[in-house]
């Protein structure tokens, strides 16, 4: 990826360094007029881009970087359903009605970007070998057990493990406690998947560009003008896709989400004797300790791990090492192999942990606050929001539209969840 990486100084994503080659995109000059305007170039942006395309809507979408540059392109790429939170909590939160129908949209978002990956031929390592929430420690069954029961009550297919299951699938004799597997789940090359969304809005005639920064944005009669440097487009309405890469032009959207990084670390491609026993099967796992840490072997056996935290400056050695040990611990058959590629990313948090579809003003919409849970419901979401602005039926879109949300103490809370998980780590040493 020429422009999205480093996110700091010396990071090597194993993604930039596997990806295809990107859809060449023209210089934007000039003025312009459409129905419709995405500023960002990720999953929610490139999904709504996409299906207004095919339904006949005209459409641009302006991308500051190159398309993945943000938490699309550095994330761990474990494909799962619905959101972190419950399904019980989501009712809780939103009400009993608003709560189901946002559930029920979510429920089945790996289907979305499976049937998208064949539909449209995006070569992005796709394995739909199923996703495991796992449990770290015995104390976190029970919880597991209510969630998962929660979802099957749902209609969801997901399965509850035993220890010796959640051992055997995940090859690591510290993850003998149980877990969720979801089997319609999967992983795939993030970065390739945005790619690839990209090139198939393309073809179905969106105007895509990159490098080109929104500049300014400003309601104009019964349309929205938005300037780049060098052109200007207008647009009935307006999605901001940025999330939690929203700059100083989308100040509004920014202040509406906490940020937070995720790093990963990534092996070389391990041995295949080795390579075979950890996570056999390829599933994606994710576990429940509270510096929430995944695991996947890559479509070349290489490990990736992933937690919490930034890599910048000396916390770079801290988490890389903290890392190294836990995954000593889990993955025996991986000591004194060498960490080969680190990166990372940020993810925009909400207060109560749910996403938002906001309203800004009247044709101005921004879903930010993913919580670090982008694929599937970034791709449902940017489906649905087409389907919104084509049929202006409010009544049937399935998530909430609120007012634009502040985070308070924003700054506060990011330095809380940035050192916090640093002393976490650093006391760590077992």
């Amino acid at each position: 990826m020429t422009d999205s990486l480093p996110q700091d100084f010396g990071e090597h994503s194993v993604w930039a360094d596997t990806e295809v080659s990107g859809l060449e995109t023209p210089e934007f000059a000039g003025s312009d007029k459409v129905d419709v305007l995405i500023v960002g170039g990720g999953f929610t942006g490139l999904s709504c881009a996409l299906h207004l395309a095919q339904q006949g809507a005209s459409v641009m979408l302006l991308e500051g970087k190159s398309f993945g540059f943000g938490g699309s392109g550095r994330n761990a790429g474990l494909v799962n359903a619905g959101v972190w939170q419950t399904p019980d909590y989501v009712e809780q939160q939103l009400g009993k009605a608003a709560g189901e129908r946002f559930n029920f949209a979510l429920r089945n978002s790996p289907e979305l970007v499976f049937e998208l990956i064949k539909k449209h031929a995006i070569d992005c390592d796709a394995q739909r070998t199923g996703t495991i929430n796992i449990a770290h420690r015995a104390s976190a069954f029970d919880y597991l057990e209510s969630r998962c029961r929660q979802m099957q009550g749902r209609g969801s297919g997901v399965i509850l493990l035993d220890g010796a299951q959640s051992e055997s699938l995940s090859g690591s004799p510290l993850y003998c406690h149980g877990g969720i597997l979801d089997p319609n789940a999967g992983t795939i090359h993030p970065l390739n998947y945005a790619r690839g969304l990209a090139r198939a809005a393309a073809e179905q005639g969106a105007k895509l560009f990159q490098q080109t920064p929104l500049r300014s944005l400003e309601r104009v009669g019964n349309q929205w003008q938005a300037k780049t440097r060098d052109a200007m487009v207008a647009a009935h309405d307006v999605i901001i896709a940025t999330n939690a890469y929203s700059d100083e032009n989308c100040a509004g959207v920014k202040q509406s989400t906490v940020p937070m990084f995720i790093f990963h670390c990534a092996t070389q491609p391990l041995d295949a004797e080795v390579a075979a026993g950890i996570v056999p099967q390829r599933h994606g796992i994710w576990d429940t300790r509270l510096l929430l840490t995944s695991s996947r072997i890559d479509a070349s056996n290489r490990l990736l791990m992933s937690s919490a935290g930034p890599l910048h400056g000396f916390q770079k050695l801290v988490r890389q090492d903290w890392m190294k040990r836990l995954r000593d611990r889990l993955y025996p058959r991986t000591r004194g192999t060498e960490w080969s590629y680190h990166w990372s990313g940020q993810v925009g948090l909400t207060s109560n942990k749910l996403l938002r579809i906001q309203e800004l003003a009247p044709g101005l919409i921004a879903p930010a606050g993913y919580n670090g849970r982008g694929i599937g419901p970034g791709t449902v979401i940017g489906q649905q929001l087409a389907e919104f602005l084509i049929t202006n039926n409010r009544k049937d879109f399935p998530f909430p539209i609120q007012p634009l949300r502040p985070e308070a103490w924003r700054a506060a809370k990011a330095a809380y969840y940035e050192y916090g998980t640093l002393a976490l780590q650093l006391i760590d040493r077992r």
